[in-house]
């Protein structure tokens, strides 16, 4: 279908079907407070710190019918309710943003349609940048600053006023950070991670903040009607016919509850560690036996390889009887404007890329690399070229 008619079509229907709240889902694992730079932890240690507060936008009425628009109604401020609940006004649009969220500059991006403003980020965001298409789409990013945060979120407020920022994007259980930044005037919108709603929340609040609104409800309308695709094909698939697949966040290290489940769900899929959390994520060779998986996906976050795996690289793991290796089914998830893992504005084509390999029959019409330039071109107003096409999708099976 055409898209960019369809956003059109849609975009009056996408305020009511757009609900900012976030339901403070578990992310793919235990908790974020401990991670190392750019590993799995950074997504998979969030959830269990992270709070479950609601999350809106102020709408707040009007004292007088025909003016109902708070922003218009105080037409100098702008209202913020992030995660925690907290209100947060602005005088304006900000000029100086930075973000202590790693996937935070390229969602930023995708809503603004520039990082113009992104004066600061966590020095694991431009170690992904540098490997990924945004360093094409937006060059600038390699210029911000990444002295004043390390990759546990912890911020050095010394160097953090040195950037003068009109607002800082902080995890919402970094309660200790937000209250020293607060004390040396800073204002900090907390957000929470691990769910679609979130994810949505977030896109929302960009759009807010930066007086991009209608960009946001185009970009939240386009993902699902994206999604939809893949579900309409998959519609009907019988149980027995869904893939049985195993993501590795680590060696020895599965993927279980948290966001991930939306993408296997919405791809045609089942993962045998879907119910598992914490401890129970490291597993030992037995228990991949017993899974057995057709497809292995291999997270973004580690440097494991699909070929550690087939070409059985790893010391004392023997992987060439599971099913997935012996029919040289082992990925490594994409790249793209950032990692595919966590949620994000390209979470749509990771679940196409997966379709495709699990279902290829069902998706036989499907090219992803038309896909991938489709998308670029709707959503980032970007020409992808031959290499950059390679650099996403060349390099997930090796």
């Amino acid at each position: 279908m055409e898209k960019t008619i369809l956003l059109k079509k849609i975009l009056a229907l996408a305020t009511a079907a757009v609900v900012l709240t976030a339901c403070g889902n578990a992310a793919d694992t235990d908790s974020m407070k401990t991670q190392p730079q750019d590993t799995a932890s950074e997504i998979n240690e969030t959830t269990d710190s992270a709070t479950n507060d609601n999350a809106t936008i102020d709408t707040e009425p009007a004292a007088k019918e025909e003016n109902t628009d708070p922003v218009q109604e105080n037409s100098d401020k702008i209202v913020i309710t992030d995660q925690l609940g907290k209100t947060i006004e602005f005088d304006g649009v900000p000029e100086k943003v930075a973000t202590t969220i790693m996937p935070f500059p390229y969602i930023f991006y995708a809503v603004v349609g520039n990082n113009d403003n992104l004066v600061g980020c966590n020095p694991s965001s431009i170690v992904a940048y540098e490997d990924s298409a945004l360093k094409y789409m937006y060059p600038e990013l390699a210029d911000a600053e990444t002295g004043f945060v390390d990759t546990s979120f912890v911020v050095n407020v010394e160097e953090l006023i040195k950037l003068k920022p009109d607002v800082v994007f902080q995890w919402n259980y970094m309660d200790e950070e937000i209250a020293k930044m607060e004390a040396a005037g800073i204002k900090v919108i907390a957000l929470q991670y691990g769910s679609l709603e979130d994810l949505e929340t977030w896109i929302n609040i960009i759009g807010h903040l930066m007086n991009r609104e209608d960009r946001a409800k185009e970009l939240i309308a386009y993902f699902h009607e994206s999604v939809e695709e893949v579900d309409e094909k998959l519609a009907g698939l019988p149980e027995d016919e869904l893939s049985n697949i195993l993501i590795l966040s680590d060696d020895l290290k599965v993927t279980g509850t948290g966001f991930s489940a939306y993408w296997v769900e919405h791809s045609g899929a089942v993962n045998p560690a879907g119910n598992l959390s914490g401890d129970d994520l490291n597993v030992n060779m037995e228990q991949i036996y017993e899974w057995n998986p057709d497809i292995i996906y291999i997270g973004n976050f580690t440097p494991l390889q699909p070929s550690d795996l087939i070409e059985n690289k790893l010391d004392g793991e023997n992987w060439s009887i599971v099913s997935a290796v012996q029919n040289s089914k082992v990925y490594k998830i994409p790249i793209g404007g950032y990692r595919w893992d966590p949620p994000g504005v390209e979470t749509p084509l990771m679940i196409k890329w997966l379709a495709g390999i699990q279902h290829p029959e069902l998706f036989e019409d499907m090219n992803m690399e038309q896909e991938l330039v489709d998308f670029y071109k709707d959503v980032y107003h970007f020409d992808l070229t031959a290499e950059m096409i390679q650099e996403i999708l060349g390099d997930t099976q090796n």
